[in-house]
């Protein structure tokens, strides 16, 4: 969340698997989201042994007065560790180490190379965001470019 709130606030941030498929290669690959061209997001997905594991790299944003992305700097190239991968019913949820904060998230599948990513804000995350007059992030579309 650090990333995302100190950006947002410098700046005013469905599918099952077949059923030959394992839940979590349904998710791996290499994901992205784009906004004019930038890549602020890049997120690697792994299935192993049943488990996903991965890697993601987040660039800071800025929404808008609707949460959808108005502004983004690129992806940093190193990426950090994902831990506490879910695989739910119908989304992955996971967790990012962002200096002393811990960033949740949920991606769903919106198709085979397309997935939304979420922001899952707690009640002090929405009124820190709410007291600034920052709406809640809508969710980053993304798509996949590699398996």
């Amino acid at each position: 969340m650090g990333n995302l709130i100190v950006a947002i606030a410098l700046a005013m941030t469905v599918g099952q698997a077949p059923a030959s498929q394992a839940p979590g290669q349904t998710y791996a690959g290499t994901w992205i989201a784009e906004f004019t061209g930038t890549t602020y997001v890049r997120l690697e997905l792994e299935g192993a042994a049943g488990a996903l594991r991965g890697r993601i790299s987040l660039g800071n944003v800025q929404v808008d007065a609707q949460g959808e992305v108005n502004k983004a700097d690129p992806a940093p190239r190193e990426l950090t560790t994902i831990f506490d991968v879910t695989q739910r019913t119908t989304s992955i949820a996971f967790s990012h180490k962002d200096g002393n904060d811990t960033d949740h998230f949920e991606m769903r599948l919106v198709g085979t190379e397309a997935a939304e990513l979420l922001f899952i804000l707690t009640d002090e995350d929405r009124k820190e965001l709410a007291a600034d007059g920052i709406p809640a992030p809508k969710p980053f579309r993304l798509k996949k470019v590699a398996r």
